[in-house]
């Protein structure tokens, strides 16, 4: 489902984690700094994590052998923030030693973390970058109000969550709110 673009920022550790890469693969973080700018656009991509990363997500790089792990944050005014954590590889560590050390660095994480935003991190990369920036977020039309009400009056979610969708988004939540079991069979049709 297409998302409200977020902006992207990087922990410290994992900006940090960016510049390792650069030393050892720079061929790799053209590609590691596409996916950035796709989890811009689409934050809820990847698999989600559990256990004690759960609220993180992941996506691979490059033959499945490089990891981004990332949360998404709504700030108070509604905007979303995509927290970048780590950015690993299979190849440099065992799989488990990935998440290992993701899960000793939320631990370790303020509530707040200092970050640094994707576009400052891409400028600091130079060449390795290869002219690749964040784009500015782009107009979008208004969603038809018909669609807006269904989805804050008859499936129940915050109006402001369904104003922040774009149309192709609304309309997938409203088709998977009408396929789901969240609909009763009596006449009210309220989610369960």
């Amino acid at each position: 489902m297409t998302q409200p673009r977020a902006q992207v920022r990087l922990i410290e550790a994992a900006a940090h984690d960016l510049t390792m890469l650069v030393r050892s693969d720079p061929q790799i973080v053209r590609q590691v700094l596409k996916r950035l700018l796709y989890i811009e656009r689409e934050p809820t991509v990847g698999d989600p994590l559990l256990g004690d990363l759960i609220g993180y997500r992941k996506l691979t790089v490059g033959d499945r052998h490089w990891r981004i792990i990332w949360r998404v944050v709504t700030q108070p005014n509604g905007d979303l923030v995509v927290e970048i954590a780590e950015v690993w590889g299979v190849g440099a560590r065992a799989e488990s030693a990935i998440y290992a050390e993701m899960t000793r660095r939320v631990a370790t994480l303020p509530k707040n973390p200092q970050t640094i935003a994707l576009g400052d991190v891409i400028e600091s990369l130079g060449r390795t970058a290869m002219g690749l920036r964040v784009e500015e977020q782009q107009r979008r039309e208004p969603l038809p109000e018909w669609l807006l009400s269904r989805l804050v009056y008859t499936a129940g979610f915050a109006r402001r969550e369904v104003e922040s969708l774009d149309a192709e988004a609304a309309m997938e939540l409203w088709e998977r709110y009408i396929t789901s079991d969240n609909i009763r069979d009596d006449a009210g049709g309220s989610p369960t």
